[in-house]
């Protein structure tokens, strides 16, 4: 079993909370709170927001953004009609490599567009009048905004590599390297720092090799009943690069 989550973590709050950033659609016929949620059927209104759960590593609850303003423009700027706003992030909040999701959150200021085709499209008479607190901005103030509500800009975070966990029932699944796995579970040392064919703790476990087109093999821990193979070609399908560790030390020091 594939749990395809990069790197996750439930972060301490700091400051006044986190800088976020994220892009929303105009809804003209949602007066009061014209920036919807892209990804939702959720308006957001002037103020603080709270989410209708916690945040947590197995569930979707929580207001999502980005950690910076290019990877919010990279994922959404192609579409001229989208808003882009400078939010702030409290209360329970978890990050993985690019985004994070937070218990709380309010739109702190709008971002003003710099294209000309975008500023044609830009709907500031009714940002003014559904968010009369809330700043309309040039790109250039946002530091100084972040300063002044005194929030935490988060660093990117490079992804863990996955390795593999036991659930409580004894099934072998993937998670990211000493990540928030479910409570229960138990992260293995990856079958390539062992020297015998046999897990030492549960013979159960046993060793099994994939050799992929370039010729590198790998090593990774299979048991009775689970199609380790086709699990572990996935991984390493979507994290190529971060599957060295699982490199077969054998082959790494110049044997067959």
């Amino acid at each position: 079993m594939s749990n395809l989550d990069d790197n996750i973590e439930i972060i301490e709050e700091q400051g006044s909370g986190f800088a976020g950033f994220r892009a929303f659609q105009y809804d003209p016929a949602h007066p009061g709170a014209c920036l919807r949620s892209i990804a939702s059927s959720y308006w957001w209104k002037q103020g603080e927001l709270e989410a209708s759960g916690v945040p947590k590593f197995s569930n979707h609850y929580g207001f999502y953004a980005y950690i910076n303003l290019p990877l919010a423009i990279l994922a959404f700027g192609h579409v001229d009609q989208y808003i882009f706003c400078l939010t702030r992030h409290w209360e329970t909040t978890v990050q993985w490599t690019e985004t994070i999701r937070s218990q709380k959150a309010e739109i702190v200021a709008i971002i003003e567009p710099m294209r000309p085709t975008k500023k044609d499209l830009f709907p500031r008479e009714a940002l003014a009048r559904d968010y009369p607190d809330v700043h309309i901005m040039h790109q250039n103030d946002i530091p100084w905004i972040i300063l002044e509500r005194d929030l935490i800009q988060l660093p990117y975070q490079e992804p863990a590599p996955p390795t593999q966990w036991i659930d409580p029932e004894g099934l072998l699944v993937w998670y990211p390297k000493g990540g928030r796995a479910p409570e229960g579970f138990e992260e293995l040392p990856p079958a390539a720092t062992y020297p015998n064919e046999l897990h030492p703790a549960d013979q159960r476990l046993r060793k099994a090799y994939f050799q992929d087109f370039s010729g590198k093999r790998y090593v990774f821990w299979e048991a009775p009943g689970q199609d380790a193979f086709s699990e572990f070609s996935r991984e390493l399908r979507v994290h190529p690069r971060r599957m060295d560790i699982h490199l077969d030390p054998e082959q790494c020091e110049g044997g067959e």
